[in-house]
């Protein structure tokens, strides 16, 4: 059983903490509706973006 002040509970707890972490900023990173290219950078989808400026 642990106690309150275990130190391997508080390095699972941090261990939890990390993944969850990385895992948020993994999925944050992929869910942008951007297309990258040295010519274009416009959010997908948006069909006003090929006549704007003209």
């Amino acid at each position: 059983m642990s106690t309150p002040g275990d130190p391997l509970m508080s390095v699972r707890h941090w261990h939890a903490v990390l993944l969850t972490l990385v895992v948020l900023c993994g999925l944050g990173g992929c869910s942008g509706n951007y297309k990258f290219n040295d010519n274009d950078y416009r959010p997908l989808g948006d069909p006003q973006a090929v006549n704007r400026g003209k």
